[in-house]
Formats: C-alpha cells, structure tokens, sequence
C-alpha cells in the first residue's frame, strides 16, 4: 500500500478535485465536466441558498433571569418547550415569520440568542473496501467501456491510497471498552454487523415530528427505516464488524455505539441534532467515562448558535464531534461542521484525490476516503458498508451473514466515520482523549496537496495505523 504524501500515476497528474485519467490507456474515465444530472451539481446550486426551516419554530437561548412566557407573549409567540435539559426553548411563531420573529427577539435584552429551526441534510450522494486495503487497479473493474475492455483495471495505473486500517487489526481488536455515538438517520438494530454492541438514546426525530414538546425517549426507539439506510451506512462504516477485509470492516469493530436519531425524511432538524449533542456529551458508560466522539454525517449552510452551543458543551466534556464537510462542491465548510469546536472532514478517491462533490474551504481539518463512483467501472470505487433491511434508495447486496444488507454510498457521509472509528481505536489502545485525540488525529495524517495544512485536505486524510501507533508502517506495506 502507498505510504507517500501523494501518489500520481504513471501517465497522468491527479487534480484538485476531479482526476482526469483519460489519456491512461488502461485506466477508468472520470469525465471532467459535471453533467446535469451530477448530484453534486444540484447540491452545488443549493448550497448558495438559504436552509430550508421548520415551519413555526424558533430556538431561544435565554438569559438566566429571562421569564419565558412573558418574553413569549410581549413578542406574540407561543411559549412552546424545553430542549434537552432546559439548554433552550423551542417557540412557536405564525407559519411564515419565523426569520423576522428570530432577528426581533434576538434585538430582546431577555434573549441570549434566537434563531429559526433549520434542518439540515445526511450528507451521501449515491446507491469497496479500498478505503482499508487498497492494492491498485485489481480491486476495481471496467464497465461498459467504449473501448471494449474487460476484467480488472491494471495495478501499474491504479493509485494505492488507503487510511491504512487493515494494518491496525492488531488493534482494532481492542475498543470495547470505549464507546461513540452515532447522529444520524438510526441504525438497523437487528443487523448482523452490531450484535451486542448498539446503545439506543433517543430518536429525536420522531419526538419532534410530534410537536408539541411531550413526548419521551420511551415513545420512540432510534431505528433506521428503509426509505433512509444511511445511519446504518455510516455506523457500519465506523463499527461494523465483518464486511471488511484482513480482519478489519469498520475502522473500529468492537467499539459500542450509541445509537440517536436525528434525521428523516423531513431532513435533520437542528432541534433534534442539539438535543442529541447534548445528551450524547452527558452519557457515561458503566466504568463513567464521556463517550469517545460523535459522527455527524449531516448539514447545512447556516451557522447555528444553538449547534454551537452544544458542541462546545460536548468539546468540553471531552467528546470531539466529528462532521462532514459537505457534497456541494463549494469552498465552504457546511454546518455544523463549519464549527472551530468540531472536526471537519473532506472526501478523498480510491487515488488520494478531492472528491468532485467535497466542500471545502476555511477550517477544514481532515480528510477521509468517502469514495468516488467512476462512470465506466464497477461500483467499487464508493464505500462499501451495511445498510437497514428492505432499503429502497438502491441497490443491495446480500452480506456474509444471513440477514445483512449492503449497499454503496459515496459522500463526505462515508469519509467521517472513518475518522471517528478511528478516534475510538486511538482513545482505547494510546489512552487519548479530548484535545489530546484530536491532536494525535491532525498531525498523524498522509499529507496531501499543498505541503502542510492546506484547505482541500486540512491537516491530510486520515492515516489510521499511524494514529493508533504514533509511528509510520515500513515502506511496501
């Protein structure tokens, strides 16, 4: 496997964002130009949109001796309810105001901070595992190529770029005694690639689709439904246990997660994700300990107070949330990632290079493989993981245990659980936690493009083996 900075191939240069291999003779094409159809071309267009909110709602931070329903009822707003713990209020506005009803309480002397209820968005684009062990062209397949050819992609013109997390199996076999959380659309609890190992927190989601600020963790259990899979992709991909090669799926297989769903067919709304923060960075296993880090495979455009809140709440606490930077394409960091408390992470290719659909920008902190379908090869160029039974948003493969469903996905989605299972391998083998962790994770990075920090790849893309050990596997391996 490639241990170098960047690997360029033997007859074509990588690019910033989209590698252009068609003079290679033997190589996959990946066209230069977006067609309309490219998702990352629509999502481009929205991302210079503002997000979509709640009809309705407004979040409310107020200062300690503010009197919630005389503030309500001085500004016609309906008192509404607690988030979690009484860190905020959500308000009830007229369908329409709630932007105007946001900026005048925010002006209130009684308000800490007022804002609407944005929703936000999971973060994966498309319906193998050369994120772990990547051996060249050979794990990836021409596909309907105008030229005719067949078989597998020559090794001499395929780049060698993985995180190295096969070469950490020895340690990968630890992590059960920590624990992450996931943010997300739920987790298939019935799938073979968890047994034992999920926690279930609350589906947020749910509680807040009922509206009205009464319903209860007991109502609702955080599973991932067939029409999302996504929360299930992202958990499998940091802590699934068998879909991987040498020994090694997810970057850490032993690892409990707790389980939160924040995410539906609605979008995310950022009531949900800040309730779950909050209560993520309040969880203590049985030994007491914080959770190692969150994964939030979600966003949007907006900044948000109240997320912001939370995740220092969280940061504080030891927990690094860990965020995906967006598939729009843009130089801009989405939100929440876009927070200096969080960790943000970019997309790279099966060649070490930017995804085409990678936000960037300002405050990028790292990197992952979040994979790239390539229009003439087979489907091995995306992230290969579990998804929830009977998922409709692609298609499925049948897994090595009876019962487990697959499916490939592409998308800054893909790239963070990578990190964040490799936090978890990190926190229970060298010990770190918090800052300590972060740290370790930016300065053990393969650095890509620019020497040193650059805002395409932050601090590099995540180098698991490296991470784990602090130091650097012999060359060839």
């Amino acid at each position: 496997m490639n241990r170098s900075i960047r690997q360029l191939l033997s007859c074509g240069a990588s690019a910033a964002l989209v590698v252009v291999l068609a003079n290679c003779s033997d190589a996959p094409t990946a066209t230069s130009s977006r067609s309309p159809q490219d998702p990352a071309l629509a999502r481009a267009a929205a991302s210079q949109q503002d997000d979509d909110i709640v009809a309705g709602e407004i979040l409310v931070g107020l200062n300690d001796d503010a009197d919630a329903p005389a503030l309500a009822k001085a500004h016609g707003l309906g008192v509404g309810h607690l988030g979690y713990a009484g860190k905020f209020r959500v308000m009830t506005v007229a369908n329409g105001n709630e932007r105007a009803a946001a900026a005048r309480l925010a002006a209130d002397p009684r308000v800490a901070y007022a804002e609407p209820n944005y929703i936000r968005h999971v973060d994966a684009i498309d319906s193998r595992l050369w994120a772990f062990f990547n051996p060249g062209g050979l794990n990836m397949s021409f596909y309907n190529d105008p030229n005719g050819r067949t078989g597998s992609i020559g090794a001499s013109y395929a780049s060698k770029a993985d995180a190295d997390e096969d070469n950490v199996e020895g340690y990968a076999a630890g992590g059960a005694d920590v624990t992450i959380g996931s943010i997300d659309t739920g987790v298939d609890f019935n799938h073979p690639e968890f047994t034992g190992r999920l926690i279930a927190g609350c589906d947020w989601y749910s509680q807040a689709a009922a509206g009205n600020g009464s319903a209860t963790c007991s109502d609702f259990t955080p599973y991932d439904t067939p029409d999302e899979g996504h929360g299930t992709h992202t958990t499998g991909t940091m802590a699934g246990n068998t879909v991987g090669v040498a020994g090694v799926s997810g970057a850490a297989p032993h690892v409990k997660v707790l389980v939160q769903r924040v995410c539906g067919t609605a979008g995310c709304y950022t009531s949900s994700i800040v309730n779950a923060l909050y209560a993520a960075a309040d969880y203590l296993d049985a030994s007491g300990n914080h959770l190692v880090a969150v994964n939030m495979s979600l966003g949007g455009n907006s900044e948000s107070t109240s997320e912001k809140n939370a995740i220092k709440y969280a940061t504080d606490r030891g927990v690094l949330v860990i965020a995906s930077a967006g598939n729009s394409g843009s130089g801009k960091v989405a939100c929440p990632a876009c927070d200096a408390n969080a960790i943000s992470v970019a997309s790279t290719t099966w060649q070490d290079a930017l995804a085409a659909y990678s936000q960037y920008g300002s405050g990028l902190d790292i990197s992952a493989p979040g994979g790239y379908c390539y229009s003439n090869t087979t489907e091995d160029g995306c992230i290969f993981s579990s998804v929830v039974s009977g998922y409709t948003g692609g298609r499925t493969y049948s897994g090595p245990l009876a019962g487990g469903t697959y499916a490939y996905m592409m998308g800054t989605s893909m790239a963070a659980p990578q990190v964040t299972g490799t936090a978890a391998i990190v926190a229970s083998k060298a010990g770190l936690r918090g800052s300590a962790l972060r740290s370790r994770l930016l300065s053990t990075t393969d650095d890509l493009g620019t020497a040193g920090y650059d805002t395409k790849f932050g601090y590099g893309r995540v180098n698991s083996y490296r991470a784990v050990t602090n130091t650097s596997l012999p060359a060839g391996q």
